[in-house]
């Protein structure tokens, strides 16, 4: 594919760094909250702290379809400044607005998400719009693997790929795991990039814990003549060894105090 020059300018340092932050405060939420989706959260908070950068990112045209990480967005926006720890230590309280699933009443939330399938064909209205209307926004969309199995994504993906909606971009969280089991096992998708190219869509593999590889691909997509995937390869439960290891029983258990230590033990880089 060819690529025009790069659209944004961030440092993988900074983004690493702010994905460390927001890891200790996710697993420190969970527990304190004793709620569940840890090891889902732990899977994409490095493409969270890429995507939502102050810098180059504007919420309002960001979705998050995978709305039951909610933690690692919310994580991720207290480890920039973007909401307060009171904010995040209100999460799944009753009357917070900080929920178990995205909630559009949050500014930096632009859809309420849960029921998957859902943001995709929303984006691409929105990218269609802005299109129509000469504006030059480029919209993101964070998909799960498992949420690939909803029709509704590959309608979307169909239409966006025969209209080339070049300012529509998708990160694919390819974790390879779904709610009870593999998503090859569950309803496989390979070969999957090869899915994407026969939708007219350009694919970008990237390592989903890289910010190096994640910020070069996020620029490269964004300065496409079409609309552009990153197949993000990315370990649920990244960073608590144990969580990594039963990534399915801690999509329904929180976290727990042995998981902070192991979390601190460990040296990431970007």
């Amino acid at each position: 594919m060819q690529f025009k020059k790069a659209s944004n300018d961030l440092d993988p340092l900074e983004t690493a760094s702010v994905a460390e932050k927001a890891r200790l405060l996710a697993v420190e939420t969970s527990i304190s909250s004793q709620t569940p989706h840890i090891s889902s959260s732990l899977s994409c908070i490095d493409i969270l702290a890429v995507l939502m950068n102050p810098s180059r990112s504007n919420p309002e045209n960001f979705f998050l379809s995978k709305g039951h990480a909610a933690l690692a967005l919310y994580s991720v926006l207290c480890a920039y400044g973007l909401i307060t720890r009171n904010d995040l230590a209100s999460y799944c309280q009753d009357g917070s607005i900080f929920e178990g699933h995205v909630n559009s009443s949050i500014p930096q939330v632009a859809l309420s998400t849960g029921s998957l399938g859902h943001a995709l064909p929303f984006a691409l209205g929105r990218a269609m719009s802005s299109e129509l209307m000469a504006k030059k926004d480029q919209f993101w969309v964070l998909l799960s693997d498992g949420e690939l199995n909803e029709g509704s994504n590959w309608e979307a993906l169909m239409i966006g790929g025969f209209r080339s909606s070049s300012n529509l971009n998708v990160i694919v969280d390819r974790n390879h795991i779904q709610s009870l089991a593999s998503t090859e096992a569950t309803s496989g998708l390979e070969p999957l990039a090869d899915k994407f190219l026969a939708f007219g869509w350009n694919v970008i593999e990237a390592a989903g814990h890289n910010h190096d590889e994640l910020v070069l691909a996020t620029s490269q997509a964004e300065s496409t003549d079409h609309p552009t995937v990153i197949l993000a390869q990315t370990l649920k439960g990244f960073g608590v060894p144990e969580i990594e290891a039963t990534p399915i029983l801690y999509h329904y258990k929180p976290a727990n105090e042995s998981h902070l230590s192991e979390l601190s033990a460990r040296s990431f880089g970007a």
